[in-house]
């Protein structure tokens, strides 16, 4: 029995977000997107990733009686904490930006980080 040609997929779509994306044909583009993963078959793009990441924050902080203030505070924390894993190299700057908040907030988890 012969095996079918393998299957290179040149769309992608979040399951949470829903966001698509593709590459032109002929673009010689391989594999996932930069920065979206598979886990366990279901694709995140970056800005699901981040987004879970706060929600794994805040789940595992506690939060029983936590204002709602202190939610976003373990929220943001969590998703500097991932932007700061998944690119340590990259500035303060670029990461706060990319995470809708203040340079010295990034820091502060930078140096608790170590």
């Amino acid at each position: 029995m012969a095996s079918s040609p393998a299957v290179d997929p040149t769309a992608w779509t979040c399951v949470r977000c829903e966001v698509t994306t593709s590459f032109m044909a002929g673009s010689g583009h391989k594999g996932l997107p930069a920065d979206w993963v598979d886990l366990d078959g279901e694709l995140y793009c970056l800005g699901c990733r981040r987004f879970l990441a706060g929600e794994a924050a805040a789940d595992d902080g506690d939060v029983e009686g936590a204002s709602r203030e202190e939610l976003l505070q373990l929220r943001k924390a969590g998703t500097l904490e991932f932007e700061l894993r998944r690119d340590p190299d990259r500035p303060d700057r670029a990461i706060a930006r990319a995470c809708h908040t203040s340079a010295p907030a990034v820091a502060k988890v930078r140096s608790r980080l170590g």
